[in-house]
């Protein structure tokens, strides 16, 4: 009996040490809880303080009349610059030009720049997203840097195959900001599973590219692969508006795909080029998908040439509703040639008629309602 009361009396010893230790921990948690909210506090109303005081100074540099600013900027503290950096990057988004050259000249001198091609390398991906992010706010200066250019570009290349969507998100962005026509191929690559980017945000790099993107875009298009990626590429094309992708467009009209075709028919229409009416007035007469003669008449229309009111007109008088009531929105826009074919074919009883009266009617309204 002795050696069960001894025994119990051990066990609740026990029990209450591993209290007192479990109480000890919770209490000591609380204090470092809070030693480090209070710490981080400070740290962030110190921050604050020292971020307005060199506030002016930035936008003083910024501005591009003050070499004392600038100097002043890159001759602050560490904790200062760590302060003012945040600002020096949201300008960067908003500026162009000198500004922008030299704020990133800013980031340069400070280490910031070379910071982040460190970065770009690390195992964290909140570091790696964050280095591209600075790459691509620099991009557009960095171009001219015959060291850091080629190295942020070869860093954010290998991003694109990063693990995370954030790090290789951002990385588009940045190759967009970046400008270097290496990028394109590459930049179409990241529309490929299994790590792919949402073709949204590729488009918009690639059309930052303007130009320079414009030989992979054509290759894409007549690439017999993913029927998507061709439209995407198509599609570009028209954003960018570059004479070259003439033939690859008119190309692309006979594709298998009536996405692809419907997507180069209204790529043709924002080019604009009369050269490329031949092949659109053959996309109308012939295409047997509504979709595709829908935008190859609209493209028609854009244009404005004459030369296109013969097959429009025929296609208000024969065509199904969809494509009939878009060439004669499309015969509207031809000038009188189109007009007097709309007029014509507004004597008439049938649907036809019923289109062009309604264009007209629209028209003369359009015209008429400022007087009103």
């Amino acid at each position: 009996m002795r050696d069960r009361g001894r025994g119990r009396t051990a066990v609740r010893t026990v029990v209450q040490l591993v209290l007192l230790v479990s109480v000890a921990e919770a209490v000591l948690c609380l204090l470092v809880l809070c030693v480090t909210r209070v710490v981080r506090n400070r740290r962030e109303r110190v921050l604050r303080r020292t971020a307005a005081t060199t506030r002016p100074l930035v936008v003083e540099a910024t501005g591009g009349e003050s070499p004392s600013a600038r100097a002043a900027l890159a001759a602050l503290d560490r904790r200062s610059w760590k302060a003012a950096e945040p600002t020096v990057t949201r300008l960067l988004s908003r500026v162009k030009g000198g500004s922008h050259h030299t704020l990133t000249d800013l980031l340069v001198r400070r280490g910031a720049v070379d910071a982040a091609l460190a970065d770009a390398t690390r195992r964290r991906s909140l570091r790696r997203a964050r280095a591209a992010t600075v790459l691509a706010l620099t991009g557009p200066s960095l171009r001219a840097d015959p060291v850091r250019g080629p190295a942020a570009r070869h860093a954010l290349h290998a991003l694109l195959g990063h693990r995370s969507a954030t790090v290789r998100e951002t990385a588009v962005r940045a190759l967009g900001r970046l400008g270097d026509p290496v990028s394109a191929g590459l930049l179409l690559t990241a529309l490929d599973p299994p790590r792919r980017v949402a073709p949204g945000l590729v488009g918009d790099a690639l059309v930052r590219l303007g130009p320079a993107a414009v030989d992979a875009l054509t290759g894409a298009a007549a690439d017999g692969g993913d029927e998507q990626h061709r439209a995407l590429a198509v599609e570009l094309l028209g954003l960018i508006k570059d004479r070259r992708a003439l033939p690859a467009l008119s190309a692309a009209l006979d594709d298998p795909a009536p996405m692809v075709r419907a997507a180069a028919a209204a790529a043709l229409g924002r080019v604009g080029e009369p050269a490329a009416v031949a092949a659109l007035t053959g996309t109308v007469r012939t295409d047997p998908s509504d979709r595709v003669v829908v935008a190859a008449a609209e493209a028609l229309g854009l244009i404005g040439d004459e030369n296109a009111v013969p097959v429009l007109e025929r296609t208000v008088r024969r065509g199904p509703y969809r494509p009939a009531h878009t060439a004669a929105r499309a015969l509207l826009r031809l000038g009188p040639a189109g007009r007097a074919a709309l007029g014509g074919i507004a004597r008439g009883p049938d649907p036809a008629g019923a289109h062009a009266r309604e264009t007209l009617s629209l028209a003369l309204g359009d015209r008429g309602g400022p007087d009103r």
